[in-house]
């Protein structure tokens, strides 16, 4: 049985993304683990990770397309790039997982190969969190201002984008 989050309906339209190894944070995932195609936060696709049952040894994720019929609306057009996920059953959690290349775009009946699908963590630790590091090499924050010594403009008068990285007062 699917995760709830990677259920899908088969359509007439239909391609594949074969990865030659699925990881979490570069450990190879378990044969119970699944992987799902996504279009936006719609699964269009996904199998249970188990290489034993692929053949030799590499597992493809199907990817369904808008054929038109309600049930398959919101599913992969021509064009667009699917995301994906990776269901990791001994966490029970979802993880989103990043392709160690860039992700063809989706074409009825197409055949991807990719090298790699992993979970990494973010720069706060945090596997398949989404924090990054801004301008000034501070983690999750969204600006130069208040992350980097400069406060917040009301707070010093300051405007926007007025101190550098290192709180000094810019002219």
């Amino acid at each position: 049985d699917a995760p709830i989050d990677f259920d899908f309906i088969i359509s007439t339209q239909q391609a594949f993304y074969y990865f030659y190894t699925v990881t979490i944070n570069g450990d190879s995932v378990d044969a119970d683990d699944w992987v799902g195609a996504f279009n936006g936060d719609i699964c269009v696709g996904a199998r249970q990770w188990d290489t034993s049952m692929c053949g030799s040894g590499i597992c493809d994720v199907p990817a369904m397309g808008d054929a038109g019929y309600p049930e398959t609306d919101g599913y992969m057009m021509p064009g667009d790039i699917p995301s994906f996920k990776i269901y990791d059953a001994s966490e029970n959690t979802y993880y989103d997982a990043v392709a160690s290349e860039n992700i063809p775009p989706w074409i009825d009946l197409g055949l991807n190969q990719l090298d790699n699908l992993n979970v990494e963590p973010d720069c706060a630790g945090i596997l398949g969190g989404s924090a990054e590091l801004d301008e000034c090499g501070v983690c999750g924050s969204d600006g130069v201002q208040q992350d980097c010594g400069c406060g917040s403009p009301s707070e010093f008068g300051i405007p926007d984008g007025a101190c550098d990285c290192d709180g000094n007062e810019e002219d």
